[in-house]
């Protein structure tokens, strides 16, 4: 009887928990997404860039709305360079038939100019500094007062998301952890929990 019970026991968690392994086809399809993704964000084609993004934050901002604020820095006086993007891996977080989903840490170089001459004082400038090393603080933020230029690096992460009920494709998202309330509307509690752990690694 005890033998029956282990084995049940055992069976019942193997099926609770999902595999989480790439298979290489997996890996593939989403290799040739990110490098898509990554191309895009250089050129920053946003219109483009959109069919990339996980659909389920357009439950927060539409297409439109989220091109529109893309489209909008450079009037606001920045101009926004990505100089480097480069996925380092992919850590599989949860893989099933319903929904998967695999992190990918990436390294990333951008210089932001303010080319607004309203813009182009120390008071501005020494503000949006402190503000880049909120959003950065693991990474580097330094800022060329002459010629009012920041130079950012560091290492961020994409969620890479293939959901079930938006087809078969695989989509991407910031996983960002100073939006709390963006990660609780677009993950489940045990994603979001065992990709925190990832992220400290």
């Amino acid at each position: 009887m005890i033998r029956i019970l282990l084995a049940v026991l055992i069976t019942c968690s193997s099926l609770s928990l999902p595999a989480q392994e790439l298979s290489k086809k997996e890996t593939k399809a989403i290799n040739k997404r990110l490098d898509t993704y990554v191309k895009l964000t250089k050129k920053e084609d946003y219109n483009a860039l959109m069919n990339l993004i996980y659909p389920k934050i357009f439950e927060v901002a539409t297409k439109d709305q989220m091109i529109e604020v893309f489209n909008s820095l450079e009037a606001q006086g920045f101009d926004m360079i990505f100089e480097e993007m480069k996925i380092t891996s992919l850590k599989p977080v949860s893989i099933s038939t319903s929904a998967s989903y695999v992190l990918c840490p990436y390294d990333m170089k951008m210089k932001v100019a303010l080319v607004n001459k309203e813009m182009q004082n120390p008071e501005v400038a020494n503000s949006m500094l402190e503000a880049f090393k909120m959003v950065y603080s693991t990474g580097t933020v330094s800022l060329d007062k002459e010629n009012y230029t920041f130079q950012i690096a560091g290492k961020k992460h994409l969620m890479a998301i293939q959901n079930s009920d938006y087809g078969k494709d695989w989509y991407f998202a910031e996983f960002d952890q100073s939006n709390p309330m963006l990660l609780n509307m677009m993950f489940p509690e045990e994603v979001i929990k065992k990709t925190k752990e990832l992220v400290k690694d």
